[in-house]
Parts: structure tokens; C-alpha cells; sequence
């Protein structure tokens, strides 16, 4: 008797396992894309830059990363579930419960450090100290980077590249929320453009 009750809480200890790793495995693929963070219309400048640039699949490879990639820390998987859980209920709060029209963009892409992961650049970009196809100045730049790693002067890939992920983001930015008055509903064709783009992109399935 003890013999099969242990069996049948092994069985369904596995089973609750496989069901909770299945879960969290949908959970955090189904919130990884751009389909994903345009259900917040907020982001809607974010995510047509990002259709724009190399990472949204515009490169010649083809190649599209997601906003998980470099927008997430990828040294384990606990920082990864932590980091990514917390991001979520802070934007769902301000999204439901904020004002989101007084979020002042052009100011966050001063702290882009803070929101791109260099772990997730360096997994895909592992060859950036050897690439030959890098100019001179661009390799003096990443020995620098190295040089500062673990010091209180430490950059991050984001310091440099300044729209990485996002070519035109400060444009797109000015469309919705110019940074100067005089621009004040002058960009609103430029905006309209935007918004089309992006309707048709996601029935494209990009």
C-alpha cells in the first residue's frame, strides 16, 4: 500500500511538474514578442522603430530578434522569470492605472542602459572583439568597453549604439510627443503613417 501511494504522488508530482514548466513556458513565449508589447498603445513608437532596424528582420539575413532578447537578462533563468514578472505588473500598473501620456520618453532613452541587457547583445554578437568587419575605431571602442567591465565607469553596449533595436526611434518619438512645442500637431500625418504600418505589418504576420 505504502509502496503504490508513493508511486501515485511520484506520478503526479512529475505531472504537476511537466503542467508547471509547460505553463511558465507558454506564459513567457506568448509575452515575448512585439505582438505581445503593442497591446500597449504606448509602445507603439518602440515597436514601429524596432520593424525598421536590422533586429526587426530588416537585415540582410533576415535574422529578428525579440524584445525579450535584449530587453531582459539572460545570466539565469530565476533573473530572468524575477526581472521579467516585475517589468510586467510595473508597466500593467501604469498602462490600467496611469498616466501614460505624461511619460516622457525622450528623457528614458537617456537610461537605455538600464533597459537593454549587454548579455543578450554578447550572445549573439559573441565575436565582437575578433570581427574583422568592424572598423578600427569600432574595435578601440570594445577594447575600451572591456577595459571598464567591473569598474564604477562600466558602459553598456546601449552607451555607443545608441538606438540598437530601434533605427529612427527619436524620430518616431517626435511623431507622437515632439520634444520641442513648436512641432505640437504637426507630425500628426507622419503619426497616422506609423499606426498604418504597423496594422498592416502584424496582418502580414511580420
Amino acid at each position: 500500500m505504502k509502496k503504490r501511494i508513493l508511486i501515485a504522488a511520484g506520478a503526479i508530482g512529475v505531472f504537476l511538474g511537466l503542467f508547471g514548466s509547460w505553463v511558465t513556458y507558454e506564459g513567457l513565449h506568448r509575452t515575448s514578442d512585439d505582438k505581445f508589447c503593442i497591446v500597449c498603445h504606448e509602445m507603439a513608437p518602440m515597436v514601429s522603430a524596432y520593424h525598421t532596424d536590422p533586429h526587426g528582420g530588416q537585415g540582410e539575413s533576415g535574422f529578428k530578434a525579440s524584445c525579450v532578447s535584449c530587453h531582459m537578462p539572460h545570466d539565469n533563468v530565476f533573473n530572468y522569470i524575477y526581472t521579467k514578472a516585475k517589468n510586467g505588473v510595473v508597466e500593467g500598473a501604469i498602462h490600467f492605472f496611469g498616466d501614460v501620456d505624461a511619460i516622457d520618453w525622450h528623457a528614458n532613452r537617456k537610461n537605455r542602459d538600464k533597459f537593454v541587457y549587454d548579455d543578450g547583445c554578447i550572445s549573439c554578437h559573441s565575436n565582437y572583439k575578433t570581427n574583422a568587419f568592424i572598423s578600427p575605431k569600432g574595435q578601440q571602442m570594445h577594447t575600451h568597453y572591456d577595459a571598464l567591465l567591473g569598474t564604477d565607469k562600466q558602459i553598456g553596449c546601449a552607451s555607443c549604439h545608441v538606438e540598437v533595436g530601434h533605427m529612427g526611434l527619436r524620430t518616431v518619438l517626435n511623431y507622437y510627443k515632439p520634444e520641442y512645442e513648436y512641432y505640437e500637431g504637426k507630425f500628426d500625418a507622419e503619426k497616422e503613417a506609423v499606426e498604418k504600418g504597423l496594422i498592416e505589418a502584424f496582418k502580414k504576420g511580420e
